[in-house]
């Protein structure tokens, strides 16, 4: 909805809908028309309009899930009449500071038949959680695309990965309260940085949970955690709690006298910097994500191995990890024989 009510038709007709400002400002020795409205819970526009009644730009800021207020900045360009509509044919666009999209136009449809909804069941799945009891006190929270573990120890719990926003964690939060309700989320366990694994991580810190994160990746979660959530305030802002984030370098161990989780620094992935695994030595299990994402059963593998994969292994062999099974954070729970057939090593 942010990207089309950003379009320069969807800006004028949000801010009919919206009760906009309208004031005439010089900018860059230009006489410009300054538009402003917010839609309320998802975004505040301003919208900068030229002597031709042609959008040039418009910056608008939405929450993200991990920066918080995230500001967008669009221009428009190079207008063209296409059947009777005047369309830019150069689109820009940054957020949060960074480039993100760079379009030139060759064709354009006005009043096109679109069907832009997604069905019922994609809504759904992102919030349905199904809990796999690996072994005592050890469930794979499953559902949708990105999934977490849970693990119990004797006063308290910790989640592995808290990814994609405060629905999906939320649904991860009852799930674990629901399995075992009468202990606190003490840690939850970021395996890395990249947003589709940090969304969640606000509705942890909510509940009263310790991030634990790689050093490469403490200082970026602090300060996007902290940042003002005004646009449409969500968990961890309505909690007035502060984000506490513990960093953590090649290895960090968690033990209540019974039950130990060791995370481990994936030393070398091609996928990121600062990329934790976690093993539980007792039960065999390790969690990984995104680097092995398992392929259907009895799947060929590939002529290449994938070079993420290999890494994986290495690092598994490095360590001295007696593996049983691995717990991805995408796809299915397997064997370590299915990883080793993936990369073309023998078990």
């Amino acid at each position: 909805m942010h990207q089309l009510w950003i379009t320069p038709h969807g800006v004028i007709k949000a801010a009919i809908k919206y009760n906009a400002a309208v004031e005439t400002q010089t900018i860059g020795g230009k006489k410009m028309t300054v538009i402003s409205f917010a839609v309320p819970g998802q975004l505040k526009v301003k919208a900068f309009v030229n002597e031709h009644n042609l959008v040039e730009k418009v910056d608008s800021w939405s929450t993200n899930p991990v920066l918080g207020d995230m500001a967008t900045e669009t221009t428009y360009g190079d207008y063209k009449d296409f059947s009777g509509v005047q369309f830019p044919t150069r689109i820009t666009q940054s957020q949060g500071g960074f480039p993100t999209l760079d379009l030139t136009v060759s064709d354009v449809k006005p009043n096109a038949p679109a069907d832009i909804q997604p069905p019922d069941n994609v809504r759904q799945a992102s919030v349905t959680v199904q809990a796999d009891k690996i072994t005592d006190g050890v469930w794979y929270l499953t559902g949708g695309t990105h999934h977490s573990v849970l693990v119990e120890m004797n006063d308290h719990l910790v989640v592995i990965d808290g990814p994609l926003n405060d629905a999906r964690a939320g649904a991860v939060i009852a799930e674990a309260k629901k399995l075992v309700p009468n202990k606190p989320i003490k840690y939850v366990v970021n395996t890395h940085h990249h947003f589709d694994h940090a969304g969640g991580l606000g509705a942890f810190v909510a509940e009263g949970a310790t991030i634990i994160t790689h050093d490469t990746n403490k200082a970026f979660l602090e300060q996007s955690l902290a940042a003002p959530r005004t646009v449409q305030p969500d968990k961890i802002a309505q909690s007035g709690k502060k984000p506490t984030v513990e960093g953590m370098q090649d290895k960090r161990v968690l033990s209540d006298g019974t039950r130990t989780m060791e995370l481990y620094l994936i030393k070398g992935t091609p996928h990121g910097d600062g990329l934790i695994m976690a093993y539980l030595p007792k039960e065999k299990l390790l969690v990984e994500a995104d680097v092995f994402i398992p392929g259907p059963p009895n799947a060929i593998p590939p002529a290449q191995p994938n070079p993420a994969q290999v890494n994986l292994y290495d690092n598994i062999e490095r360590l001295n990890l007696a593996v049983d099974q691995i717990l991805p954070m995408h796809g299915r729970k397997v064997p370590l024989a299915e990883l080793q057939k993936s990369i073309g090593k023998s078990s």
